[in-house]
């Protein structure tokens, strides 16, 4: 007689709970690897406020960075730093002016910017990410002429719109395994800085390095159907066509259409897939990467499988 197995102790348990993951993810692992995944990590999805939730947030976001570096995967971050600009800008007396969701930004602003991006947020991604095993990198987009950009007009004041990428700086650093972290300044025609909208960045960034993915990591859960009403529905996975009909039809939430314009750029200019993530959620990257269900809305190029 074949005696019963002995009953499991709650560690056996959770230890088969870890093996079960890790068997849904090993595939994702082994297809992904070698792949290049751009990832804009948004200033609404990045706790800046001190407080314990944030920094593990932060912290978290970081480790999951360094693991798919580790597992082969090329990553390169870019961060914005909205609303921690507009904190410090506040406390600088500076009132914060914006057109068609774009900061006016005029040499007092953009010292500030640069502040917040350059001094805060790019070094202490960079820390983080250190920290949990991976090598980064900190670059600005004025570092080796990575982002060219084109002066949006007098009434922005050093505001840029990308006009061209040169990736030699991420190709670089990516042959070295080593994360580059992505602050969304940019050069214009007359040599001067200019401060640039990140997840336009993000975009631009992913087609030039021919990215895999583009992931945006923000403060929303992702793109909803009917939005606003009692019948929304969070969308799992899109076209760019029915996208496009969303975008026309001015069905995106507020604050939704720039990410929306860039990600569509890039898709059409050959990103395999793009992801709109709240990275509120603990391991919203790996969550989306390495298991069967994701989370969030993915969208599919043109052509591409949804794998």
């Amino acid at each position: 007689m074949t005696p019963e197995p002995a009953a499991l102790t709650d560690r056996t348990k959770a230890a088969q709970d870890k093996a079960r993951v890790l068997r849904e993810a090993l595939p994702w692992i082994t297809r992904w690897a070698g792949r290049t995944v751009v990832v804009k990590y948004g200033g609404n999805a990045m706790p800046g406020d001190g407080t314990a939730q944030g920094e593990d947030l932060a912290a978290s976001f970081a480790a999951d960075v360094a693991l798919l570096r580790s597992v082969g995967i090329n990553v390169v971050v870019v961060h914005g730093g909205g609303p921690q600009i507009s904190s410090l800008s506040e406390r600088l007396g500076l009132a914060a002016q914006f057109v068609d969701g774009r900061r006016v930004t005029d040499a007092a602003t953009l010292e500030v910017v640069r502040m917040v991006l350059l001094g805060q947020i790019n070094p202490a991604l960079v820390g983080l990410i250190a920290a949990h095993g991976a090598s980064a990198v900190g670059v600005a987009g004025t570092d080796g002429g990575l982002i060219h950009v084109a002066p949006l007009g007098e009434e922005l004041g050093r505001v840029g719109e990308v006009s061209a990428v040169d990736p030699h700086v991420l190709h670089t650093l990516l042959a070295e395994w080593t994360v580059p972290v992505v602050a969304g300044l940019g050069r214009g025609p007359d040599g001067a800085d200019y401060n640039v909208n990140a997840d336009t960045v993000a975009g631009a960034v992913a087609t030039a390095l021919d990215a895999d993915k583009l992931i945006y990591l923000t403060n929303v859960s992702g793109l909803y159907e009917d939005f606003g009403t009692d019948a929304q529905t969070l969308l799992s996975t899109t076209t760019v066509a029915h996208l496009e009909q969303m975008r026309a039809a001015g069905e995106l939430a507020t604050g939704m259409a720039p990410k929306v314009d860039s990600l569509l750029a890039a898709l059409h200019g050959g990103v395999g897939q793009a992801h709109l993530l709240d990275g509120r959620i603990e391991h919203a990257l790996l969550l989306e990467i390495f298991t069967d269900e994701g989370i969030g809305t993915m969208i599919t190029a043109p052509g591409q499988e949804a794998t």
